[in-house]
């Protein structure tokens, strides 16, 4: 109830602050559990994408974020957890399974932090495609780019996908080679949406 709330306030005010332009939402599983990993370019990202998907995304977040008492709190109501960026976070892979395994969807921007240089995408985290391998859930890849002057943006859902390697890979090769799988997606996306033509 509370998610739903929010998702129509911000709703109203991302529609006031953006020119957005869609493609491919349909794309989203309509049920199931299923992982969106998304290039990532501002705060804004996560509102956006919770404000266009249907169903609730469960966001894999910064552990910084969770350190400002009201707005970590605002966080776990709408069901993000928190994730340490500098090691392997076994507690945060494990609630990514759990959210999964409930048949949820798990909202992962792949390049860790927000990418300054809009101009180019960063290399992915692992924690992404050990979770789709531990799972078989689908990826469903999502590229965001938005205008010099901000105001333009445009999303793009991609077709879900399995990963194909081996489902007891560790951050091995093996791992990096899945999580490029799932960047090169992206990168796809993101190639057709160039920051001068959002909309």
């Amino acid at each position: 109830m509370f998610y739903r709330f929010i998702r129509v306030i911000f709703s109203i005010i991302v529609k006031v602050a953006f020119r957005l332009e869609v493609s491919g939402l349909d794309k989203v599983p309509a049920r199931g559990p299923a992982i969106l990993c998304s290039n990532h370019i501002s705060w804004w990202d996560p509102v956006i994408l919770g404000c266009l998907v249907k169903r609730p995304i469960r966001f894999m977040a910064k552990k910084e974020l969770f350190r400002y008492p009201i707005f970590g709190t605002l966080l776990r109501w709408l069901g993000a957890f928190p994730v340490d960026r500098g090691k392997a976070d076994v507690g945060a892979i494990r609630e990514g399974l759990r959210v999964l395994e409930a048949g949820e969807v798990v909202g992962i921007f792949p390049e860790g932090t927000r990418q300054r240089d809009r101009s180019r995408l960063g290399a992915p985290h692992p924690g992404a495609a050990l979770l789709a391998l531990k799972t078989d859930a689908p990826i469903v890849p999502v590229a965001i780019r938005m205008s010099p002057e901000k105001r333009r943006v445009r999303v793009l859902f991609g077709e879900p996908f399995k990963l194909e390697h081996k489902r007891d890979a560790k951050v091995t090769e093996e791992m990096k080679g899945a999580s490029q799988e799932i960047m090169t997606a992206i990168r796809e996306l993101w190639m057709e949406a160039k920051p001068g033509e959002a909309v």
